[in-house]
C-alpha cells in the first residue's frame, strides 16, 4: 500500500496564502539617516532611524496609528548628528521638532518609540525634542530607552493615554535660559500630561520655570523621582498616583505649584522631599499620604523639620484615604 503523505511545509500553503491575502506578510522598514523633512511628512509601518531627523518650522510631521520608530544607537562623533553636541541637542539620535508632531495612535494601534538595539537600554537614543514648537500632540504612544522620552523647551505640547518605561527621564521641559539668540529664548513650555503611565525610568517628571497640567496618571516605580518641579513653575498637579519612587515629589525653589487631590504614598525614600535651595514654603494639603499617623506621615516627609535651612512642607488638611485618580 502507498501511503499519500505531504511534506508538512505544503500543508501549510494554504495557510501562508491567507495570511498574505490578508496583508499579514512583513512589511519592509524604511531607513532613514540625518536628515532635514522639508515638506509635511506622514510616516507609517516600522521606521528605523540612524541619525538626527531635523523638523523646521511650517512643516508637519505626522505618525501613523500603529507605527513603530526604531532608533540605533549612535554617539558624539557621529557624522549622523545635524548640530553640534551642546543643549539642548542630544549626542544620540533624536527628533527635532521646530515645526509640528502628530503622534496621535488608537487604543488599538498605539504608535511606539524604542530603541533598534538587540538589547535595549536607557538612553540608546536622545529624545523627542521639542524647540519653541506649537500644536503638538502624543497620544496613544509607547516611548522606551531615550535618554528624554520627551524634551521641551519653550514648546506646548499635549501627552496623553502614553506609558513611558526605561528612559533616562521621561519628560522633562523648560523655559530656555541659556541661548539668547534661539527663538525660543525666554518662552517657557506648556505641557499637559494626562492619563499615561510612567514606570521604571530614572525619572518621571522634570518641570522648570515653565506651565503644566499633569492629571490622571500613574507614576511608579522610578528610580530617582516621580516628579521633580523647580523655580516658577505653575503646574496644577492633581489626581495622580504616585508610588515606590525614590522620592514621590521633590521641590527646588518651587512656586506657583497646585499640589492637591494625589495619592502619595509607599515611596522608598520620601513621600515629599524638598531640596536645600527652597527656602519658602510648599503648600501640599490634600493629599493622601498613605496613612493619618503623624509620626508616620513626619517619617516620609523631608523639610525644616529635618533640616532647619529649608522650608516646611504644609500638609493639613490631610485627606483620610485616597482619591479616584483614574479619569473615567
Amino acid at each position: 500500500m502507498r501511503l499519500n503523505i505531504k511534506p508538512a511545509w505544503i500543508k501549510l500553503l494554504p495557510l501562508f496564502a491567507l495570511l498574505a491575502a490578508s496583508g499579514c506578510q512583513q512589511q519592509q522598514a524604511t531607513e532613514l539617516a540625518r536628515q532635514t523633512i522639508d515638506q509635511d511628512t506622514t510616516w507609517s509601518g516600522t521606521v528605523v532611524i540612524s541619525g538626527d531627523i531635523y523638523v523646521p518650522p511650517g512643516v508637519t510631521l505626522t505618525i501613523a496609528p500603529g507605527t513603530v520608530v526604531k532608533f540605533k544607537k549612535i554617539d558624539e562623533k557621529s557624522d549622523q548628528n545635524l548640530f553640534d553636541i551642546d543643549s539642548p541637542y542630544y549626542p544620540e539620535a533624536e527628533l527635532i521638532i521646530r515645526g509640528r508632531l502628530i503622534a496621535r495612535g488608537t487604543p488599538d494601534k498605539q504608535i511606539v518609540f524604542t530603541s533598534a538595539e538587540m538589547r535595549p537600554n536607557p538612553a540608546d537614543w536622545g529624545a523627542i525634542n521639542f524647540l519653541g514648537s506649537e500644536g503638538n500632540v502624543v497620544e496613544y504612544a509607547k516611548i522606551y530607552c531615550a535618554y528624554n522620552g520627551i524634551h521641551a523647551h519653550g514648546s506646548e505640547v499635549r501627552v496623553t493615554n502614553s506609558e513611558f518605561a526605561r528612559n533616562g527621564v521621561a519628560i522633562s521641559f523648560k523655559k530656555e535660559e541659556e541661548a539668547p539668540d534661539a527663538p525660543w529664548f525666554g518662552r517657557p513650555s506648556d505641557l499637559t500630561i494626562t492619563s499615561s503611565v510612567f514606570s521604571k525610568n530614572k525619572g518621571a517628571i522634570g518641570c522648570r520655570n515653565s506651565r503644566a497640567e499633569i492629571l490622571h496618571n500613574e507614576i511608579r516605580e522610578n528610580k530617582f523621582f516621580g516628579i521633580w518641579p523647580k523655580e516658577d513653575c505653575p503646574a496644577v498637579i492633581r489626581f495622580n498616583e504616585i508610588t515606590e519612587n525614590d522620592r514621590g515629589i521633590y521641590l527646588y525653589q518651587v512656586q506657583g505649584m497646585i499640589l492637591e487631590q494625589n495619592n502619595i504614598y509607599n515611596n522608598r525614600g520620601y513621600e515629599i522631599a524638598i531640596a536645600e535651595a527652597q527656602d519658602f514654603p510648599v503648600n501640599a494639603a490634600n493629599n493622601w499620604l498613605g496613612t493619618t499617623d503623624p509620626a508616620k506621615i513626619a517619617e516620609k516627609l523631608f523639610d525644616k523639620n529635618d533640616d532647619p535651612e529649608v522650608a516646611e512642607i504644609q500638609i493639613q488638611p490631610l485627606l483620610d484615604k485616597p482619591v479616584q485618580w483614574k479619569n473615567k
